[in-house]
């Protein structure tokens, strides 16, 4: 209840003349981590069902209430990635995986805590392993 209340009150600001032209996207983080983004200019929100529904006229996002922690403005791009599932991928699709140094690392060994890079069937997404 008191994360739908936030939320809330963020959308209620953002409808009262808070103004995000200063700011190039609007970033959301989910309760798994993971962060969605699109851009800020144009944005057109709505909460309807449980769900909250982010356009800018060309991308939309539709996020499950329960699902959000944190939603905020940035000054970096947005990304465009969305919905990549770690489960569908199979250790016989060739995964490699760097540091954000650009160092491959070992095969079959525990990455420590921190953001790589995996490569794999001619994608590339950034994953952040937690301890």
């Amino acid at each position: 209840m008191k994360k739908k209340l936030i939320i809330l009150a963020a959308l209620a600001a953002l409808a009262t003349g808070m103004s995000a032209t200063d700011y190039n996207s609007l970033v959301f983080t989910l309760t798994d981590g993971t962060t969605q983004s699109i851009t800020a200019t144009g944005l057109n929100i709505t909460c309807a069902e449980g769900t909250l529904t982010v356009t800018d006229g060309t991308n939309s996002l539709s996020l499950p209430l329960a699902s959000l922690t944190k939603m905020e403005f940035s000054e970096a791009e947005a990304t465009g990635i969305s919905d990549i599932r770690l489960d569908d991928l199979r250790p016989a699709d060739g995964i490699t995986i760097y540091d954000l140094n650009g160092r491959q690392m070992q095969q079959g060994r525990k990455l420590p805590q921190g953001t790589y890079i995996m490569k794999t069937n001619g994608t590339t997404i950034k994953v952040q392993v937690r301890q």
